[in-house]
């Protein structure tokens, strides 16, 4: 069997765009935080989709090096990689990693993809987000990193990171941050309407009717249809991940499943009672709605208080986290939205110092003080951050003395990991405009998630894959 068209070329989503946009433009304006606990993305965080605003990083991050040192390049996007790659040439004197910006997200997979195929001006590791990562391995463009000592990483990466990163007893990339879920709602308008933080999705639409009934300009929170790994995260959470891969030439894509229908009309009766908005993710309405009391409550990634602090001003300190309600009572489930995984490309030279950059760039404490702090603000997968009391108890302005990392660090424990597909890029770039009739009210989440099941199939087929599913 041939497997065609896989190699990953990505038009531009609307959805995708926002994301990345609004998140690099929190990610630059992060530097003067006293205390930052996030990354972000329309994919990945602040970390793993946002340019860097330092100046040209092949020049700047070489300057210790030694002439003698072996030459790597990294492609890599997100702001403060050029700090962690300094940090890694001045302490590794035989290895010299020369880190580039071949574009953000999209657009560098659109470069390296086109690389591999000449079989030139590939970079020897690049920066690619966890859903992008099979439709690279299903080309066997990435060299698997096993062979390398990388196992050894793996007692210190959360399970969802690692599990993500590797099929079996291979291993693809080094797992950097993560996007756990959780609710984030503003205090004093619970407080106001004499609400409860919900436990269950079943008292979370109660007291979202509760809260629209007494006010019915209100809503609990927002969802944007169009945004599709918003979409998928909270199907991870609510057990209705619509994908199944382990690798090869069978996929299982399910969006009219018993689980998958039983959100679609969950959120879709939420939609048409008005106790959510659609505004889009990261658009001056959203920001809007947060902070005049229209929306009480956001479904937000670890990565998202960040970015919200810079586009509120009446509500900054009214902020709080808890985990997201459950299905069921007494449950712990999270989902994850974004983050990002060096990868080593196949056909570099140096295989094995590229191993050991992504390993101590991904793994190590030393990395991790920098990736971690106020400019990169990267939300770490790397266990002995997300377990370290200090990083558990920063605090940030929006939330006031508040300490949500302690329920973001949680909630990365609890992710199920999903098993992405090899067509994502196209599952990315098709979904925007299936689901744009839901954020207009002429179609439903139901009717767009049978449409969006018929699309994918056809695609995947046309692929060569052996399609399983609803």
């Amino acid at each position: 069997m041939v497997l065609r068209g896989l190699a990953p070329r990505r038009p531009n989503a609307r959805a995708r765009g926002r994301s990345v946009a609004a998140i690099a433009l929190a990610a630059v304006s992060v530097l003067g935080l006293a205390a930052c606990s996030s990354g972000g993305s329309g994919s990945g965080g602040a970390s793993a989709v946002a340019q860097s605003s330092s100046p040209s990083p092949s020049s700047t991050t070489t300057a210790s090096c030694s002439p003698n040192a072996t030459r790597l390049t990294f492609w890599g996007w997100p702001a403060g990689y050029d700090l962690a790659v300094n940090e890694f040439n001045k302490t590794h004197k035989d290895v010299c990693v020369a880190l580039e910006n071949a574009g953000a997200a999209g657009d560098e997979y659109t470069k390296l993809s086109d690389a591999i195929k000449a079989g030139n001006g590939a970079p020897d590791i690049a920066t690619i987000e966890y859903f992008e990562l099979p439709s690279f391995e299903i080309t066997h463009s990435l060299v698997d990193l096993s062979s390398y000592g990388i196992d050894s990483a793996k007692a210190n990466e959360a399970p969802a990171a690692w599990a993500q990163v590797s099929q079996g007893s291979h291993v693809y990339a080094m797992p950097v941050d993560l996007g756990p879920l959780a609710l984030y709602y503003n205090q004093n308008e619970f407080s106001q309407n004499g609400l409860s933080v919900p436990t269950t999705w079943d008292q979370f639409a109660t007291e979202a009717a509760t809260l629209h009934t007494k006010n019915p300009a209100d809503a609990m929170t927002n969802l944007d249809p169009e945004n599709a790994q918003a979409m998928l995260a909270l199907m991870q959470q609510y057990g209705a991940f619509p994908f199944t891969y382990t690798g090869g030439s069978k996929l299982g894509i399910n969006f009219t499943g018993s689980n998958e229908m039983a959100f679609a009309k969950y959120w879709q009766d939420l939609i048409s009672a008005k106790e959510v908005t659609t505004a889009a993710d990261f658009s001056p309405a959203q920001w809007s709605n947060l902070d005049s009391g229209v929306n009480a409550a956001r479904i937000s990634p670890a990565w998202g208080p960040v970015g919200m602090q810079l586009s509120i001003k009446n509500t900054l300190g009214d902020w709080r986290a808890a985990p997201l309600p459950q299905l069921t009572a007494g449950s712990s489930a999270s989902g994850n939205w974004g983050g990002s995984t060096l990868a080593v490309v196949k056909g570099t030279a140096h295989a094995k110092q590229a191993a050991e950059f992504v390993k101590w760039f991904g793994g190590s404490a030393d990395s991790w003080k920098i990736l971690s702090g106020d400019v990169a603000g990267a939300f770490p997968g790397y266990l002995p951050l997300l377990n370290n009391s200090a990083f558990q108890q920063r605090t940030l302005k929006i939330s006031g003395s508040s300490t949500s990392n302690v329920v973001f660090a949680q909630a990365a424990k609890n992710i199920k990991a999903p098993e992405w597909p090899p067509i994502m890029t196209a599952a990315l770039t098709q979904w925007t405009d299936t689901f744009a009739g839901v954020t207009k009210g002429t179609e439903t989440l139901q009717q767009a998630f049978t449409k969006f099941q018929s699309q994918m199939t056809d695609y995947a087929k046309s692929q060569g894959f052996t399609v399983t599913g609803s």
